[in-house]
């Protein structure tokens, strides 16, 4: 019996493609991570104010006490509580985008077609982030916000800073360093960097902007196909 025989129709072939696709969905990070994440980071604000404060209230009455010997490692420890909280947000919020950019890739090697990708991921330049979004925009020819993703730049430059060198900026490159000073909250304290809310927040917005954009666009490439 000839192999011929159990060939699928083209017409069929096209029909079950067509009800594949159809149950593609670009979303690219679980529901409501960004809207969780958003609750999470006002919360942990909340409770590092309140720290704070309440560690200084402590000094302030061991000064109105007139005590020889004030004691200000409650501060010391908060301080230090805060900053590890910040970096794990910076840190987390790289971890997430970079979970968007895989499953965009994803999506969009289902949506097109292996066979339309010549070329492996490994074969583009950049990091980790760049190679992954050098990918859609080349095969999925996806329009993505380029004044949003010079901020994902900058928060990339950071986390690495963070988890290879523990916020130490000797190895910042001078670019880095420049770039660094033109965003809010966040600063390069003697040889360390040092994060505030607003860096965060900022991130946070510039990741939730670009998520969304690249979700717009792979809807596009979805509906096309």
């Amino acid at each position: 019996m000839r192999s011929s025989e159990f060939e699928v129709p083209e017409h069929l072939k096209h029909r079950m493609r067509k009800a594949f696709l159809a149950q593609l969905e670009p979303n690219t990070v679980d529901v409501f991570e960004l809207e969780l994440f958003d609750w999470y980071l006002k919360e942990t604000e909340a409770v590092l104010t309140n720290m704070l404060a309440s560690e200084q209230e402590e000094v302030r009455q061991q000064m109105a006490q007139d005590v020889e010997n004030v004691n200000d490692s409650g501060i010391v420890a908060a301080e230090y509580y805060t900053k590890r909280i910040r970096y794990s947000h910076v840190i987390y919020l790289t971890s997430l985008l970079e979970t968007c950019l895989e499953r965009a890739c994803s999506v969009l090697r289902h949506a097109i077609g292996e066979e339309n990708v010549p070329f492996d991921l490994g074969e583009l330049s950049g990091d980790q982030w760049t190679k992954k979004r050098k990918f859609l925009e080349r095969y999925g020819h996806l329009d993505l916000p380029k004044g949003v993703w010079s901020e994902i730049q900058v928060l990339t430059s950071v986390r690495n800073c963070l988890v290879h060198d523990n916020g130490n900026t000797s190895g910042l490159s001078t670019g880095d360093r420049n770039a660094i000073k033109k965003r809010p909250g966040i600063s390069v304290d003697g040889y360390e960097i040092r994060i505030e809310e607003a860096f965060v927040r900022h991130s946070y917005d510039s990741v939730s902007s670009f998520v969304r954009a690249i979700e717009d666009e792979l809807k596009e490439v979805l509906r096309r196909a």
